[in-house]
């Protein structure tokens, strides 16, 4: 398993192959910070310009880079707000989004004599799922860097239970603080591979960005968002930090070792 942010952890494959080309990933990152500066603060105003590295950049992305990192399994990060038994579940085995997941979940709280039928439906008629069930459906979504928890990107998800299918377009108010107040915020380490479509070559911006820092680029591995979709099934919960643990606080500050300076 390995981080992508972190180029201490990357396979000898992975390491010789960025070795090869590190004045290139040197030149790429320093001349597009240099077009966005010139972009940024160009009076009058001028377009971005392109970066004379990008065609030879991107075919090692595309066709070294990316073809190692599908072999590879990485550590990756899910946030959600769950109850105890979800955790469980979980531990269990991850399961992916769908409407019928969500309907489960919903009925669970009924049971809880946490919900209503009625408020149960309402969630349900105003779930995204409804209408994008065939891009939303049957993917777990994670981020390839870890992200603090008050991170604009992923606080929402932390604080109300059942995620963007539960709340992104509820218009109840009063149901959408009840959705607040279920459950515990947790942070999940996922070991995953990056067999799943684009994944891989996603991930690879990951990877250019830390080995750019490590060449003394001043850039941040920003990380991208990844569904992990037919991997599910060999996707493992590697460690789970719930909100009021020591380690809850320190992701992406203190946590994982060696994350100060890599990343924040």
């Amino acid at each position: 398993m390995i981080d992508l942010w972190n180029p201490d952890t990357f396979s000898a494959d992975l390491e010789l192959a960025l070795t090869a080309e590190s004045e290139l990933v040197f030149n790429y990152h320093s001349e597009a910070r240099r077009l966005m500066d010139e972009h940024l603060n160009s009076s009058p105003y001028q377009s971005l310009k392109p970066n004379r590295f990008s065609e030879d950049f991107l075919s090692f992305q595309e066709y070294e880079l990316t073809p190692l990192l599908t072999g590879a399994r990485i550590r990756a990060w899910h946030y959600a707000r769950l109850f105890d038994h979800e955790v469980a579940v979980m531990q269990q085995g991850l399961v992916p989004s769908s409407l019928k997941f969500l309907k489960k979940r919903l009925h669970d709280l009924i049971a809880m004599n946490l919900l209503s039928q009625e408020e149960v439906d309402k969630v349900l008629q105003e779930s995204p799922l409804q209408s994008q069930e065939g891009i939303r459906s049957g993917k777990l979504w994670v981020v390839t860097v870890p992200l603090h928890y008050c991170d604009g990107g992923v606080s929402p998800l932390l604080g109300s239970w059942g995620g963007e299918s539960a709340y992104f377009w509820l218009s109840d108010k009063e149901l959408t603080t009840k959705l607040g107040s279920f459950g515990r915020s947790r942070i999940l380490e996922i070991e995953t591979a990056l067999s799943d479509g684009l994944n891989a070559f996603s991930a690879s911006s990951t990877v250019l960005e830390a080995w750019a820092k490590k060449l003394g680029v001043p850039v941040i591995p920003t990380g991208c968002d990844l569904a992990i979709t037919n991997c599910v099934g060999t996707a493992k919960l590697v460690r789970i930090h719930t909100k009021g643990e020591s380690i809850f606080e320190a992701i992406a500050e203190t946590y994982p070792e060696g994350v100060r300076g890599k990343i924040c």
